[in-house]
């Protein structure tokens, strides 16, 4: 199959479940329901400009009709196939819980905090939000100058514009499920 095929195949399925017709999508678009359809069967190789102002009005990623690969609509993960970045120095590993998503919006991630080992002082600071559910063990977590102690069950929700850091503070693995807003990039 050629590439327009695929572009065409793709952009057909997303219009067709967004329930548009042809002329509404050259409405909202300002391209032709004949340049569309033509674009749709493979017969046309189109620009980017014309395929940035369907995905528009169709309010899909663009990226999801134009990559070589497609992408799921969902993501599953099985345990040998999460993505894993280790953090030695302070005993840290954080594992992606999602995967094959087009320009996720966040990241889902379970992180592990080994016991006895002391995080550097220093913290981090970044734009968005960080989210955490402590699965197992107990840590510490510091927001500027206060520090929280969080045990199996306890959440904590906080912006990552203030300088924050974390540690383990049992005597056993230490386990979170981690949300962050912007993506963390694993």
């Amino acid at each position: 199959m050629k590439n327009n095929e695929v572009i065409g195949e793709r952009l057909k399925k997303y219009r067709l479940q967004k329930g548009m017709t042809l002329k509404k999508v050259e409405r909202k678009a300002s391209v032709s329901a004949t340049h569309i359809s033509e674009i749709e069967r493979g017969m046309t190789s189109p620009t980017i400009g014309a395929l940035s102002k369907l995905a528009g009005a169709i309010d899909v990623d663009l990226a999801r009709i134009v990559r070589q690969e497609e992408y799921a609509p969902f993501s599953i993960v099985g345990e040998k196939e999460k993505k894993k970045m280790k953090f030695e120095e302070w005993g840290a590993s954080y594992f992606s819980l999602i995967k094959d998503m087009a320009r996720p919006q966040f990241s889902f991630l379970e992180v592990e905090l080994a016991p006895g080992v002391k995080r550097p002082e220093e913290t981090s600071t970044h734009a968005g939000e960080e989210f955490a559910l402590v699965t197992k063990g107990v840590m510490e977590i510091i927001i500027g100058s206060e520090k929280y102690i969080l045990k199996e069950g306890d959440s904590i929700h906080y912006r990552a514009d203030q300088p924050h850091a974390m540690r383990n503070i049992g005597g056993v693995a230490c386990r979170a499920i981690w949300i962050t807003f912007p993506p963390y990039t694993l």
